[in-house]
């Protein structure tokens, strides 16, 4: 692979990952019991679905959201006050907390989607990145999907266990008897970033921040995905720290209009799949469109992270992007 910058367009991974003893996503108690989260999974030519343990992808989301956010306080990116705080209606907050100052988050001459719209993706990376939707008081809703998308983490059918572990709860009285449901396996997990969203306005068909800024959030995006892997934040991490020992997959890059591959690890042969859709993609598009990056290690996906880093450019056009 050549060492020249190329514009992104979409990025997507498809990876294997194993946890050991993990807890990280809970469904709930039942009585004494936690319920981790189960998926059923049906496979070609079994007509019996399989029961498996995962991680949702709201979980993950919310995970990756949060590397977000601290990357964005150390790199100084734009946040909103909303965003800054890490609220969850973001947008939202600022837009209230105006109103009850008297202190209207839009001037005058804002107040059409366009114009409201564009000043938000200026004010609060977090927003452009993640997504919102917020309904005005006089009725206006102000709505943006997420640049990055994930599914949920499952189980690989016959390559994850769930047990459940006897403890208790020590206190000045009587200790408390309580069950965790700990998992360990190998997991499909999957995700989508349209990178050529980043700073876009829909309403105007046009950016709302400068390129040198869209490659800054870019850039911040990469990195909280890496992170995201690297430290999965959840459930029980206090005495249930996942052993992360194995992490594999692909990066798929697109460099023009065109999705890039997804094929989950769920089906074995993914990695051949994909090779072979990228190929048909070149042939389709033109040599370059599809971008491979492969890693069959931890410490070789942050490098694949890194390179990414170094040679993307941010999308740029000047036609219209379809509206959310």
């Amino acid at each position: 692979m050549n060492n020249s910058t190329f514009p992104v367009y979409s990025i997507s991974l498809s990876g294997l990952l194993s946890w050991q003893l993990h807890a990280l996503n809970n469904e709930g108690n039942e009585g004494n019991q936690s319920l981790t989260r189960r998926y059923y999974i049906v496979e070609k030519g079994d007509p019996e679905p399989k029961f498996v343990n995962g991680v949702s992808g709201d979980a993950i989301k919310h995970i990756q959201a949060e590397h977000l956010h601290r990357i964005c306080l150390e790199s100084e990116l734009p946040l909103s006050e909303g965003g800054r705080q890490f609220n969850p209606d973001r947008i939202g907050f600022d837009i209230d907390l105006a109103e009850k100052q008297k202190t209207p988050l839009f001037a005058e001459p804002e107040t059409n989607l366009a114009t409201k719209t564009a000043k938000v993706l200026q004010l609060c990376t977090v927003s452009d990145l993640e997504g919102f939707m917020v309904t005005e008081k006089k009725g206006q809703t102000l709505k943006r999907e997420s640049v990055i998308e994930f599914g949920a983490v499952v189980g690989l059918p016959g390559f994850v266990k769930t047990q459940s572990y006897f403890h208790a709860k020590f206190g000045t009285d009587n200790p408390t008897p309580y069950n965790v449901q700990i998992s360990s396996g190998l997991y499909a997990t999957v995700l989508n970033i349209e990178a050529f969203r980043i700073g876009y306005n829909p309403h105007t068909f046009n950016y709302a921040i400068a390129a040198g800024d869209r490659k800054k959030r870019l850039d911040a995006l990469l990195k909280s995905v890496l992170y995201t892997f690297l430290q999965p934040n959840g459930a029980k991490r206090n005495t249930n720290l996942p052993h992360p020992d194995h992490f594999e997959g692909i990066i798929a890059v697109s460099t023009r209009r065109c999705p890039a591959p997804i094929i989950s690890a769920l089906d074995a042969d993914y990695h051949r799949q994909i090779e072979s859709l990228a190929n048909t993609l070149n042939r389709i598009n033109g040599e370059g469109t599809i971008r491979l990056f492969r890693f069959e290690t931890m410490a070789e996906f942050a490098e694949q992270i890194q390179q990414l880093i170094t040679l993307s450019a941010p999308w740029e056009s000047n036609s219209a992007e379809a509206i959310e």
